[in-house]
């Protein structure tokens, strides 16, 4: 507050932003995404969408004991101001605390060194399993591949198409030899994702994504986004650039999970 005060004094039109956002501290929460188990991920996953969660005080802890155990974690981000206490109670002789994030600066800096390891996971792990299941048709592979990383992941939106999309694409932008482009204008309509080989190789990948509302609904939606392709001739401004084969992939996502759908 004080660091925005002084902002606008000198400019009128400041607007307030995230003055926690580099501060040392912030390593805290960086090593914990990095090192973060299914559980923690989980619970970083229903904070970040406005929920609770609950763990036992330990008011001596120290910063050496940090990392002996993840309710030492959550104790020492609720003592440092980067979550907040909303309720307390006693189980035996244990005070237990609900913990939320105090404030949109701090969420920021979650969701912001979340996408930050993201980037570099994209960067560092081999996705050559997930790339030869596009390129081979192998749907039950790229499903798998697809789950895997999604599972792997900390998500911070609610799971809106625009999520998967960029997750999607995220993944994809690595494939050497590959050009990836996405919600571009073509045929009838905007393509979500679009992967292009060296124009003399002619080969171009084409995926539609869709959300499906439950579990049941992946096999439909999938061959929604499919025929989506299709009707509305998403291979349409390759073919005058001399693209010849097409690799095409209508993708559901329900959750963490998906379903995919090829010719």
């Amino acid at each position: 507050m004080i660091n925005y005060v002084k902002e606008a004094e000198n400019d009128i039109n400041a607007l307030p932003r995230p003055y926690w956002a580099n501060t040392s501290s912030n390593d805290i929460i960086r090593d914990m995404i990095e090192k973060a188990d299914a559980g923690v991920k989980q619970e970083l996953e229903a904070l970040i969408a406005g929920e609770y969660i609950e763990k036992p005080v330990h008011e001596d802890i120290t910063y050496e004991d940090i990392h002996c155990s993840q309710d030492n974690l959550w104790n020492f981000l609720f003592f440092t101001g980067y979550l907040k206490k909303v309720g307390e109670h006693m189980q035996a002789d244990t005070i237990y605390i609900v913990l939320a994030i105090p404030n949109a600066e701090i969420k920021y800096i979650y969701r912001n060194t979340i996408m930050d390891w993201f980037n570099r996971q994209i960067r560092q792990k081999d996705f050559s399993a997930l790339y030869k299941a596009l390129l081979k048709k192998d749907t039950s592979l790229l499903e798998k591949e697809l789950s895997r990383n999604l599972m792997e992941t900390v998500s911070f939106f609610d799971y809106k198409e625009d999520y998967y999309h960029g997750f999607t694409a995220g993944l994809l932008k690595m494939m050497d030899g590959y050009l990836i482009q996405s919600n571009r204008e073509s045929g009838l309509g905007r393509r979500d994702i679009i992967i292009r080989s060296a124009p003399y190789e002619g080969v171009a990948v084409i995926i539609e994504t869709k959300v499906a509302d439950t579990y049941a609904q992946l096999e439909e939606k999938a061959a929604e986004a499919f025929a989506q392709i299709e009707e509305k001739q998403y291979d349409a401004e390759l073919r005058l650039e001399g693209y010849h084969t097409f690799i095409k992939f209508g993708i559901a996502f329900f959750k963490k999970l998906c379903k995919a759908v090829s010719d």
